[in-house]
């Protein structure tokens, strides 16, 4: 691939952020399998913690190639306190908000910004076609779920109380990660708009309820 030594740093500062997401994503699907009784989601649980330990160990190796010496990881703090109330949903057995936090919003924001990863690495003319395609698939498939289970419940607007803080740590993490984006000529906003449009409409309006009686 023809990219230069400081475009490789960038990208793989990128990719430890999807990676930090990834590791998140993993543990907490692992947890989720053991909170489920229905045996359908508990194997869709245990197929999504595998995938995500591939998309991890996927990611390791390609920063690794790509800076050596390592790299700083963006939106830290974000990350960290969006595991932690990821973390709280598990541990008071709230299936349903960690399928939100997960599933949903964090699969949300992780297609997204794999779709414009994909997208750079299309107009560069770099490899991997096919295990980035495989990637995406997962990513996809994961996020459909989230959906799909929402529909299936009366009323999933009642259990969201902590969708108003998934949603406002992934725009801080976004915004935060500006610098990087100006690199690649992209914007935190484009991203944060994608985002948004993907999203089901309640979760937004849960989200301006809180903030409007904060």
């Amino acid at each position: 691939m023809n990219i230069g030594s400081d475009e490789k740093k960038q990208i793989a500062r990128l990719l430890n952020f999807l990676l930090s997401a990834e590791k998140i994503a993993h543990s907490c699907a692992a947890k989720q399998s053991k909170l489920c009784d229905d045996k359908t989601m508990k194997h869709f649980f245990i197929k999504q913690a595998r995938q995500e330990k591939f998309h991890a160990l996927t990611f390791q190796s390609a920063i690794l190639w790509l800076a050596p010496k390592g790299v700083n990881s963006p939106a830290k703090k974000q990350i960290q306190q969006y595991e932690s109330i990821l973390n709280d949903a598990i541990d008071n057995h709230d299936l349903l908000n960690s399928i939100i936090g997960l599933q949903v919003i964090l699969e949300g924001m992780g297609n997204v910004a794999l779709s414009h990863f994909n997208a750079g690495f299309k107009q560069r003319g770099n490899g991997y076609k096919k295990i980035r395609n495989v990637i995406l698939a997962q990513e996809d498939s994961h996020y459909d779920f989230g959906l799909n289970h929402l529909k299936t419940c009366t009323s999933p607007a009642q259990h969201s109380n902590h969708s108003s803080n998934y949603l406002s740590l992934i725009n801080d993490t976004l915004l935060s990660m500006q610098g990087l984006f100006e690199y690649f000529d992209e914007d935190a906003d484009e991203y944060i708009s994608e985002f948004n449009a993907i999203l089901p409409a309640w979760i937004h309006e849960n989200a301006l309820y809180h903030y409007s009686n904060a």
